[in-house]
């Protein structure tokens, strides 16, 4: 009998992990507003991003992102940025908003007017999910701060990051 309840406990406890971790890959779709460096206006700058990710464990996630930004600090200076990242995505998956700290580094590409130049930067944030319709669609939020690693006279490229905030969706796709 005290062999058939470990097993009995062992078998619910490894189907309850496994419902947990949803293996699908999904694609999320962002956009937002940048606060450049440590400028407090949250009119300077937008972006959009697209990501497509994939669960490694119950835990964590990685994804991939493409994003494009533009900066005008209201003088139609024309500052964009184009860059790919790797996050990764330490998750809570007890709540059901499931909060979840990121990590990240990518290949930022900045253009002006005057000059143009590639770098590496880093992502370290917060953000959270909540289902928005049905187990399949969520809606996410999440506040990143990009560490880039320019050292140029650009405006707005003082060195200490930019603090972007998005909204988007992810929807899972495949089986």
């Amino acid at each position: 009998m005290i062999r058939f309840l470990i097993l009995l406990i062992f078998l619910f406890s490894f189907s309850a992990s496994a419902q947990l971790q949803d293996e699908r890959w999904y694609w999320n779709v962002n956009a937002g507003v940048i606060v450049p460096d440590d400028s407090i206006q949250l009119n300077d700058a937008h972006i959009y991003d697209v990501r497509v990710g994939k669960s490694i464990n119950e835990k964590w996630s990685f994804e991939i992102q493409a994003f494009t930004d533009e900066y005008d600090f209201d003088i139609d200076y024309g500052l964009k940025h184009h860059g790919i990242a790797i996050n990764f995505l330490d998750i809570n998956q007890e709540p059901l908003w499931k909060p979840y700290f990121l990590m990240g580094a990518g290949l930022i590409y900045h253009e002006t007017p005057d000059e143009s130049g590639a770098n590496l930067f880093l992502n370290i944030g917060i953000g959270a999910s909540w289902y928005f319709y049905g187990d399949n669609i969520r809606l996410r939020a999440e506040a990143v701060s990009r560490f880039d690693l320019n050292n140029t006279d650009l405006p707005g490229q003082d060195g200490f990051g930019d603090g972007i905030f998005t909204l988007g969706l992810t929807i899972p796709f495949g089986r």
